[in-house]
């Protein structure tokens, strides 16, 4: 028998119904959720990648786990901390878009003070744990961190340049999962960067076509908003597509990953190549939806086969 939920037995009472807003749910969102979920994945596989030899031997020893929670927790923390900032520094903007009008900063439901408090706390406790990791992991961090803040979020404003910038900040944590335990920028950390970079274009010329009127208004400067047409940005969606299909497959290439990998990824790259294509001659609204659509696929796909297929 289903039991009654708590709105009705309120009325059966005749007591008014009081709804409590989580206020950990709207510090929650200041972390932008989902570029977090991005950042968690992609140094989860660049750390994974880099373990040396069987990770079943490599989680014996207790002093690797303490340095991958370390790596992982102060990896997000860096990111999160930048991306409250961020909130902070387009609460204006943010009020005047529909899509982000009701985010914590600009709906009032946190101060910028708080926000600052928390970015703050963010920001140290990453770099303190990332400091235990090493020099380069810490740098990198730091780098995601002023790229972010100091960089891409004031060019937004000034120009189409800053989704290139942008990129940068969103594909350290790759590279950081890695010199986290290799302690090298090397090829493959050069690799695990490239992928990301290149596949977070398409994905973000897609979301900014989509949202075009939205990013106008909110004054921001991008080819989204000056390409009536869609075919210019269409054109760089291809060409950033075929890029990122060109780094995924770099990894198998320098031995780290399998056939497994390359043939899965190859497909995975094909695909997002071919709606971006497809959005050069449709132009609309459901053909940038199903490029963004696709580049989530593709990226989680690619980050599952590095993890079923590591050499």
């Amino acid at each position: 028998m289903a039991l009654p939920d708590a709105e009705a037995v309120a009325m059966d009472m005749e007591l008014p119904m009081v709804k409590v807003p989580s206020i950990l749910r709207h510090y929650y969102e200041l972390t932008k959720p989902g570029i977090s979920q991005m950042v968690a994945m992609s140094t989860l596989a660049g750390y994974y990648l880099a373990i040396p030899g069987g990770v079943t031997h490599y989680a014996l020893t207790g002093a690797n786990w303490v340095h991958f929670f370390s790596t992982m927790i102060g990896t997000l923390a860096i990111s999160s901390g930048s991306c409250v900032v961020n909130h902070i520094m387009e609460k204006e903007a943010d009020s005047r878009m529909k899509r982000t009008a009701t985010r914590p900063i600009p709906a009032g439901i946190i101060s910028v003070r708080d926000a600052i408090v928390f970015a703050s706390v963010l920001t140290l406790v990453g770099a303190a744990l990332l400091a235990t990791i090493n020099v380069l992991t810490f740098l990198l961090a730091i780098g995601t961190w002023v790229s972010y803040v100091a960089v891409y979020t004031p060019m937004k404003q000034k120009s189409s340049l800053a989704v290139i910038i942008g990129g940068v900040p969103g594909a350290l944590p790759f590279a950081g999962g890695w010199t986290a335990v290799r302690g090298t920028m090397d090829p493959i950390a050069w690799a695990l960067f490239a992928i990301l970079l290149f596949w977070q274009l398409p994905h973000f010329y897609a979301l900014s076509w989509m949202y075009r009127s939205d990013y106008k208004a909110g004054g921001f400067v991008l080819r989204a908003i000056s390409d009536d047409s869609g075919r210019t940005l269409g054109l760089q969606m291809t060409v950033t597509s075929v890029l990122t299909l060109a780094s995924i497959v770099v990894p198998t290439m320098l031995g780290v990953t399998g056939m497994l990998y390359l043939v899965g990824s190859i497909a995975l790259g094909l695909w997002l190549v071919a709606e971006s294509a497809l959005f050069v001659r449709k132009a609309d609204a459901a053909a940038a939806r199903r490029v963004l659509l696709t580049s989530y696929a593709v990226l989680m796909g690619v980050i599952l086969l590095m993890f079923l297929d590591k050499q």
